[in-house]
């Protein structure tokens, strides 16, 4: 694969911020064109093809999460506008009572925090874990669940450092328990292979416009079928049952979709839809065992070469198991001077909770490392 083909943003850039924004693929970026090519020429005379599109993201998101048909295939998946919105969901559509808990980490970005914070006012207790770095044991987490233990939720890497959480203990002991399991998945679907089924999970959610290399506002939810059996979905039109396509009327008591769709409840973000169909085509196109491979070799470089100019690197005791590789600045320095002054040379770096953040993916090579560490000496 050509892969100054497939990711111009090579030409001018080097994009080592994928646990941020990521730069779009030349096929999702030429899937976007023609989309609004279409939309501008022809208005709304293809609407028909346009649901094609959101089946097609379900199946291909439903291969990228290994959600086989274990738990429901391509039906499992919801298309959310964002991480936030999949994780609203379960916690405003499960029947939550006071005395209840909720058990996530201290360190979790909001979107994997706020709606469960939110739940507090119907009497619900969120437990939150101490973390170091971002990290934990299972048996932290296990620790902190009890009878009243309704759900656990973390994030299956960690946004600052690249921590990826014990996903296959905290699983297993959750469905063990009877506690609903869930993963902020956005810093890592994409990025490795997940395997939903095999972990036990029963909902996770990402948009796609990190690791996934598609547009901000479009990402998907997985549920389990005993899940969205249990959650309340949100009002809307798009996702009643209907006799069919042009009922609009609504009964006294609607009765909404049983699969993926049950959670949709109005117009999907069809834009976004066609460019992360062709972005999850080339990321399992590509295979996630030389995604994960790819990436470990860009990273091997920075590891090697930051400590020789007095950063940091935070391994957790091995190498990463994630994209995002988190270093501690030299002493007296801060992460933020670095993050601007290599966006001065068209190096895009993030810095986050004091660390200089690294997220290079799969279009991303050594010989880029290199020259991000040459920089980092100059400076």
């Amino acid at each position: 694969m050509d892969f100054d083909l497939e990711f111009p943003s090579k030409k001018s850039s080097i994009q080592f911020n994928h646990a941020a924004i990521c730069p779009l693929p030349a096929r999702a970026a030429a899937a976007l064109v023609e989309y609004s090519r279409n939309l501008a020429e022809r208005g709304g005379l293809d609407w028909r093809d346009w649901p094609k599109k959101a089946d097609e993201v379900r199946l291909l998101a439903a291969q990228l999460l290994g959600a086989d048909e274990r738990v429901g295939g391509a039906g499992s998946i919801t298309i959310v506008p964002n991480t936030t919105w999949g994780l609203d969901v379960v916690a405003q559509g499960l029947d939550f009572s006071a005395g209840d808990a909720v058990v996530t980490t201290a360190s979790e970005f909001p979107a994997n925090l706020a709606p469960w914070v939110a739940l507090e006012k119907k009497g619900v207790t969120v437990r939150r874990i101490p973390t170091r770095d971002g990290a934990f044991v299972a048996e932290d987490v296990i620790a902190a669940c009890d009878d009243t233990t309704r759900l656990v939720s973390v994030s299956l890497v960690a946004f600052h450092t690249g921590f990826r959480a014990p996903v296959e203990a905290l699983g297993a002991f959750c469905r063990g328990r009877g506690i609903v399991f869930g993963l902020d998945g956005i810093q890592g679907v994409g990025a490795q292979r997940v395997d939903v089924a095999g972990w036990n999970v029963d909902f996770l959610s990402a948009d796609g416009h990190k690791w996934m290399l598609g547009p901000e506002g479009c990402g998907v939810l997985f549920t389990t079928p005993e899940l969205r059996a249990r959650c309340a979905p949100p009002p809307g039109w798009t996702n009643l049952k209907r006799a069919h396509g042009a009922d609009y009327h609504v009964p006294e008591n609607p009765e909404y979709l049983a699969g993926g769709s049950r959670f949709e409840p109005g117009a999907l973000p069809t834009p976004g839809l066609y460019a992360l169909a062709a972005s999850l085509e080339l990321l399992l196109e590509i295979g996630l065992s030389e995604v994960e491979r790819r990436i470990a070799q860009t990273l091997g470089i920075l590891i090697a070469g930051l400590p020789r100019l007095g950063f940091e690197p935070v391994l957790f005791g091995g190498p990463p198991r994630s994209g995002i590789l988190a270093a501690r600045p030299p002493v007296g320095k801060d992460a933020r001077y670095f993050q601007k002054r290599l966006a001065d040379t068209n190096v895009v770096v993030s810095a986050r909770e004091g660390f200089l953040r690294f997220s290079p993916h799969v279009g991303n090579d050594e010989a880029e490392a290199e020259r991000v560490l040459a920089l980092l000496k100059r400076l």
